[in-house]
């Protein structure tokens, strides 16, 4: 007889301050590209990696002005900035600033279409759901409140023709580091953030005065995203049973840019910030012939938890969606290579992960040759601020099991229940406690873990102790397997 392995994941949530995936493709919105004769889906191809604009803080505030609209390519939502179609800007801030936000919704209200798939009404198509063209934010990984107007994703909601405003205070405890910001309308995330790519860049300045060699460095910040409407047409069956070779139908891009260049002399260091954005994807990053210098993991730095490394050199670096990774990478001896994401498998009903090809690692044509290479690991200048998440953690005053699982319509639930607005709390937590969680996954696809405005520290996967802990907001809690 086979018995039955969850997948356990113990983590350590210190209260200081999305998994899975939606119920198949949704439909564009109307009209761009119909309206548009022989318009191409979108990201377009590009010879460089783009960067994308910044808005930084002024005197303590950083200001932005968004919309939400059509893209004018395929119809799909986006964002639109400064006028310009398909663009999101990266938000720069210091610990202790206010982002000053204006969302404008200038989505067409559409109607929502009867599909049904797998015998139930589509996401965004439920009773206590937002419809797919209703807007709002998340602030992912800042410790904000969760209350107007700041991260409030359950009760601020912009319809067609609406508008948002947000004043986000950044604590100043914030680890410097890489976090992001997306729509958070429930039942319609997958669609709007994973399918559209509607996703954009936070960045916590300091981390550079902790670690003073990054600033001799380039540094990139990079919105990796999945977007199309492929997703399960690709295996009709629902099986993950080759997931290195199945494809998924979606296009990945770098800043929207599909296999771009990116320039690099050999031996020469730069310092990636990447933000996984995309819907369903696990990304497992890889520079073929070199290591990666892991830096920082959902935009706290390796060593913000006592005990762990500022640095550390790694073959390759996995990041779940909604995660972040930031780290040093070397430019090739010979001049080129791939800049790549390797086969992940997400479990016999997970979302097929083959390997991919994100950019290209090139020397410049002309210019700058092999350069000296910077001396690793990275040597440590300012100590980190000291606060909650630099002190060790007391012992847990509560002790919680949190079991995943679901159904085959799909349907999702945390110990038993699927996810309502309207549900009371299914946990009451205070801040200031530690609590140890214990996370049960009964299903044989791996699910994201996340939650909000809370960093948690993993302690053992499957039993066996982490090596390094590190505070993290987002992590895979691998799937059930049968030994």
């Amino acid at each position: 007889m086979k018995r039955g392995a969850a997948g356990l994941l113990g983590a350590l949530f210190s209260l200081a301050a999305c998994g899975g995936h939606d119920s198949g493709p949704i439909t564009p919105l109307a009209g761009a590209a119909a309206r548009v004769p022989g318009a191409i889906a979108r990201p377009m191809s590009s010879s460089e990696l783009p960067e994308p604009p910044v808005v930084k803080s002024v005197n303590g505030v950083a200001k932005v002005d968004l919309s939400a609209a059509e893209n004018y390519t395929d119809g799909m939502p986006t964002f639109d900035y400064n006028g310009v179609n398909d663009v999101a800007p990266t938000i720069e801030v210091a610990p202790g600033d206010t982002i000053v936000l204006n969302l404008q919704n200038n989505l067409p209200n559409v109607p929502p279409p009867a599909v049904m798939q797998g015998g139930m009404q589509m996401d965004g198509m439920k009773p206590d759901t937002g419809a797919r063209e209703d807007m709002n934010l998340h602030f992912h990984g800042l410790g904000s409140s969760p209350k107007r107007p700041a991260d409030d994703v359950l009760t601020m909601l912009a319809k067609p023709g609406e508008s948002l405003h947000y004043v986000v205070h950044v604590p100043a405890n914030q680890e410097p580091g890489l976090y992001w910001y997306h729509p958070h309308v429930h039942g319609v995330t997958s669609f709007q953030v994973g399918e559209s790519g509607m996703s954009g860049a936070i960045v916590v300045d300091g981390i550079e005065r902790h670690l003073p060699g990054l600033r001799k460095m380039k540094q990139r910040v990079i919105v990796v995203r999945a977007t199309g409407l492929g997703g399960d047409d690709a295996r009709p069956d629902g099986s993950n049973s080759a997931p290195c070779v199945t494809k998924d139908g979606l296009t990945t891009s770098l800043n929207n840019a599909v296999k771009p260049t990116i320039t690099i002399s050999p031996g020469e260091k730069q310092f990636f910030r990447l933000v996984n954005a995309t819907g369903h994807r696990t990304l497992k990053l890889k520079v073929p012939g070199e290591q990666l210098e892991l830096v920082a993991i959902d935009g706290f730095a390796l060593d913000t938890y006592p005990g762990t490394p500022a640095t550390k050199m790694v073959a390759s670096i996995t990041i779940p969606p909604a995660g972040r990774a930031e780290f040093v990478v070397t430019g090739p001896a010979g001049g080129h290579a791939p800049f790549r994401s390797l086969c992940y498998n997400t479990g016999p009903d997970g979302d097929p992960d083959p390997p991919l090809v994100l950019g290209d690692l090139r020397a410049p044509t002309h210019g700058a040759g092999r350069v000296a290479r910077i001396a690793s690991p990275l040597r440590v200048g300012e100590p980190l601020p000291r606060n909650v998440y630099t002190s060790a953690l007391p012992p847990p005053s509560v002790k919680r099991v949190v079991i995943m699982s679901e159904n085959g319509k799909p349907r999702f639930f945390i110990n038993g229940k699927a996810y309502s607005v309207k549900a009371p709390p299914m946990f009451v937590v205070h801040t200031g406690t530690t609590e140890e969680w214990q996370i049960v996954n009964v299903t044989q696809e791996i699910h994201d873990f996340h939650i909000h405005q809370t960093h948690f520290v993993v302690e053992k996967i499957d039993g066996v102790p982490v090596e390094h802990p590190h505070w993290a907001d987002s992590v895979v809690v691998p799937h059930r397997r049968t030994v």
